[in-house]
């Protein structure tokens, strides 16, 4: 939803899913010439690949398939989600991109996130860049090492809604079910494939390896809730370890359900750390595209299943508490 907000704006550059399409190399550290960066940027994950090639429907999976270059199982990392919003040609976007950057000599990978930045901050008149990926707390600790001088926006949810939220979406149903696969193999079948881990998994688990991926096992195995809301408050304690160490000057708290509730005061606050420029005028513009029908949703549960689920979400929601009741470190 933010995404799509901060798109809205004539000066801001929005890469969404950045960093999620380069996932699991996107932090691979060294100084790639331009060549490496480019595949880097563009080598198609086997991950997402997969997923679109078996029919899986994941929303933000924007790319163009049928109608674009490449076929389901062959687009590259920054074309499934990045480049679509930003274009309605990504396949010459993407063409743009590479020209630029083969070219490049060799430098630390996070200067070349930067140039590419600003590379396409200046491709498209923008003035402010926002990346946002879903599940980056995962790699918070990275990005606080490659960009030592970006802000950060924290934004959290009520945990039980969350954790609903997450067990319709089949990226966080895959990623438990992966758990339990490198449980059984010792190792995560997406990062090191090989066609004879579905034999030697437990039935229940055999649909779900590269190889064997089934969309409708997926969509209807039976995952208990209370494992989203563990989840939920892993990533959510993990991240917020990391986070205690930033100045307020680069840190930004931002309740999901604060702004579903109030968007105009949120996005102008959003906004304004964010350096948006004529902040005020976009959040008025734009608010009225928050969508408030999506909390709530664990109000619906029994109150057997509601308890299980809070009680796997006690220690992050623990956590948020504690963390905003705390002052912020003093700096810029």
């Amino acid at each position: 939803m933010l995404s799509r907000l901060v798109h809205e704006h004539p000066k801001v550059l929005g890469l969404s899913e950045f960093f999620a399409g380069l996932d699991p190399s996107g932090f691979t550290g060294g100084e790639p010439d331009g060549a490496a960066f480019w595949e880097l940027l563009s080598a198609p994950r086997l991950k997402p690949n997969t997923l679109l090639r078996k029919g899986v429907r994941v929303p933000e999976f924007e790319y163009p398939v049928g109608s674009g270059r490449y076929a389901a199982g062959d687009v590259p990392a920054i074309s499934l989600m990045t480049l679509p919003p930003l274009t309605d040609d990504p396949d010459g976007l993407l063409d743009r991109i590479r020209d630029e950057v083969v070219r490049w000599p060799a430098a630390p990978l996070a200067r070349q996130y930067v140039l590419l930045f600003d590379w396409l901050a200046a491709q498209f008149g923008r003035d402010v860049v926002i990346e946002r990926s879903g599940a980056s707390l995962r790699y918070l600790p990275e990005l606080l090492t490659y960009f030592p001088a970006a802000r950060f926006v924290f934004m959290y949810r009520d945990g039980p809604d969350c954790a609903m939220s997450m067990s319709r979406h089949p990226l966080p149903r895959l990623a438990l079910l992966i758990q339990e696969i490198r449980g059984e193999l010792g190792v995560d079948p997406f990062q090191v494939r090989d066609p004879a881990h579905a034999p030697r998994l437990p039935e229940r688990l055999r649909p779900f390896t590269p190889d064997t991926l089934d969309a409708t096992a997926l969509a209807r195995v039976d995952i208990p809730l209370d494992r989203f809301g563990a989840l939920w408050s892993y990533a959510t304690v993990r991240a917020l370890e990391y986070l205690a160490g930033l100045p307020a000057g680069r840190l930004l708290h931002m309740s999901y359900d604060l702004l579903v509730a109030d968007p105009v005061t949120e996005l102008i606050r959003f906004g304004r750390f964010a350096a948006v420029p004529d902040a005020e005028e976009w959040a008025r513009r734009v608010a009225g595209r928050v969508d408030a029908g999506r909390v709530g949703a664990a109000d619906a549960l029994t109150p057997e299943q509601a308890g299980e689920l809070r009680r796997a979400c006690a220690p992050g929601t623990r956590g948020i508490a504690e963390f905003l009741s705390q002052p912020l470190p003093a700096g810029n």
